[in-house]
């Protein structure tokens, strides 16, 4: 009995399974090894008056030109910049759409949850403690980045949303806008005793007091 050869596949055929196993190499490649960047989060080891004892973080998109826009970023208690850098997306938006980023970092030493200190007077006033410090950071931004002074913004969560609507309150000249999350109004609590009140029950202000 004679047996038939299998028919040889047609050369196309051929070549486009060709074509595809490269193309999964590729792509297993590209999964395995992600793509390089050269811009990363550097921490900005003196940028000015620094009475409120905070770490400067800083990113700058690849070929960052000047006059781009600066958004401030404050984590929240328990958290740090390089942690809030890497969860919170912002990374990806100022890639996209080139502005620079400036996370400030507080300690226990500063808090025993490492919390920025919205409740203290000394920290929420213009010219003083951490609110100073922050404020050096985006001076030193626009000095050494030239980032364009009216296009500066500040976003938080938690701890850090109630510290942005402490330098909204205390810098409406150096911030253009500012976003708050899961955060608190400006001065709802002067002391670390007003703040557990001002945090999880009823205010006794109304709007425009708050206001």
């Amino acid at each position: 009995m004679v047996t038939s050869l299998p028919a040889r596949p047609p050369r196309a055929a051929l070549a486009l399974t060709t074509l595809l196993l490269v193309l999964a190499g590729l792509l297993g490649t590209a999964l395995i090894t992600p793509p390089a960047r050269a811009a990363s989060l550097v921490q900005v080891g003196s940028f000015g008056a620094n009475p409120g004892n905070l770490a400067m973080y800083a990113y700058r998109p690849d070929g960052l030109p000047s006059g781009r826009p600066l958004v401030v970023l404050l984590h929240g208690c328990t958290q740090n910049a390089s942690g809030y850098f890497a969860d919170s997306g912002w990374r990806k938006y100022a890639d996209q759409w080139g502005f620079a980023l400036v996370l400030p970092q507080t300690s226990s030493a500063n808090n025993s949850s490492s919390c920025f200190n919205w409740f203290q007077t000394g920290d929420t006033t213009r010219g003083q403690g951490e609110a100073a410090s922050i404020r050096a950071m985006v001076a030193y931004a626009v000095a050494d980045y030239g980032t364009d002074p009216s296009r500066v913004y500040v976003s938080g969560l938690s701890a850090g949303g109630a510290m942005s609507a402490v330098m909204l309150a205390t810098y409406p000249d150096v911030f253009a806008a500012g976003s708050i999350a899961a955060g608190l109004a400006y001065r709802c609590a002067s002391s670390l005793t007003e703040a557990s009140g001002c945090q999880y029950g009823p205010t006794s202000r109304t709007p425009a007091a708050v206001g």
